[in-house]
């Protein structure tokens, strides 16, 4: 490939073209969810009042076919060797939609997406398995087993914290957007251009999807079959950006040192990361299931503080990518060790950061 070839224009041309794209789509698929009444569940959580239609996240999968389908005859594109990953994908998203609708226990749930990833993993090539923390805490090579049970275990994290982002309007489509265009940079001098392209097709269609996310008269939601998809891409990127390290320009360029990428890699999702350790410890200490759903989020906090959607959802990634660009400027300074310890230690004064607010909340106002 040329390297004078305008990478940029064609990433643009991807988001433009994914822009019409899911418009077109989402539209479709709100006048299939009022056919079939496909609305979102009501209940005391809710941060909702009125009709909410969910499901929205089929969307995302939809598009991102389609654009296998047409991309992969460019040369630089290599779809067809990220098939299985696409396809995983895909049936996660599928996944998410079923439980969207007829309601599956976590345990179920996660045992399927288990036998998702662990077959994703063991069959395909494309997608390397964290084998080599490159001196992370002191862990080098870990094996091939204990490799493919940490990747799975990291992927399941990650798409259970990014799950419980679908709860207000906004947060997970403007985590989304700043999440994969972060990393485009990263990925373009590694010549990673089909992880780009999708980056770009996720991009775009959370543009699009914060139309309807925020409209009072089609308000839609991605649901698990979005929320799970997006947690799934996520995890392979992260996932990504841990394994090529050790061959990563980005790593050249900026004299990262290889064992605090695992710190930089979590801190790029370091608030839904905390939320989800913050509401299952809270389930725990109150003797409930941790998987158990509650209204007891970061974003709910910060909405019964008298803030908006809008401002919840930026306020939450402002934070989250503060976390990660703080952790970024700092790591070659110290070890990984070192960086552990001033991630917790960020992450507990945000901990507590919310608590005090939570607490400001549950005092009675006065008059």
């Amino acid at each position: 490939m040329n390297v004078e070839f305008p990478f940029s224009l064609y990433y643009l041309g991807v988001f433009i073209s994914t822009v019409f794209l899911s418009r077109f789509i989402f539209r479709k698929y709100i006048q299939f969810a009022k056919t079939y009444n496909l609305v979102k569940a009501t209940n005391s959580r809710a941060a909702h009042k009125g009709i909410v239609f969910t499901g929205g996240g089929v969307v995302y999968a939809a598009v991102v076919m389609v654009a296998a389908l047409i991309l992969d005859n460019v040369d630089f594109v290599e779809f067809s060797n990220f098939s299985p990953i696409i396809a995983t994908a895909i049936l996660v998203s599928i996944l998410g939609f079923y439980d969207d609708f007829i309601e599956i226990s976590a345990f179920n749930k996660y045992i399927v997406l288990t036998f998702l990833i662990l077959m994703l993993l063991y069959a395909n090539s494309t997608l390397p398995i964290i084998q080599n923390l490159n001196g992370f805490l002191g862990i080098y090579e870990i094996g091939y087993i204990p490799g493919l049970i940490f990747t799975c275990f990291v992927y399941l994290s990650i798409m259970n914290a990014i799950n419980l982002t679908d709860g207000i309007d906004g947060y997970l489509a403007i985590f989304s957007i700043f999440f994969f265009t972060s990393l485009l940079y990263n990925f373009d001098i590694n010549k990673f251009y089909t992880l780009n392209t999708v980056s770009a097709i996720i991009i775009g269609c959370s543009a699009m999807f914060m139309k309807y996310n925020f409209s009072k008269g089609k308000k839609l939601f991605v649901g698990d079959a979005g929320s799970l998809f997006i947690g799934f891409w996520i995890a392979t990127y992260l996932i990504t950006y841990i394994t090529s390290a050790q061959d990563s320009i980005l790593v050249d360029v900026y004299s990262i040192q290889l064992e605090n990428i695992p710190v930089i890699a979590i801190s790029m999702i370091s608030l839904p990361v905390l939320d989800t350790l913050r509401v299952m410890l809270v389930r725990i200490l109150s003797k409930k299931s941790p998987f158990i759903a509650d209204r007891n989020h970061l974003h709910h906090i910060l909405l019964d503080s008298g803030m908006t959607h809008l401002r919840t959802s930026l306020f939450l990634t402002v934070i989250n990518w503060f976390n990660c660009i703080a952790i970024f400027l700092i790591e070659q300074n110290f070890n990984s060790k070192e960086l552990t310890i001033i991630y917790i230690l960020m992450s507990l004064f945000w901990f507590f950061f919310f608590e005090y607010i939570n607490r400001k909340n549950l005092i009675p106002s006065k008059g």
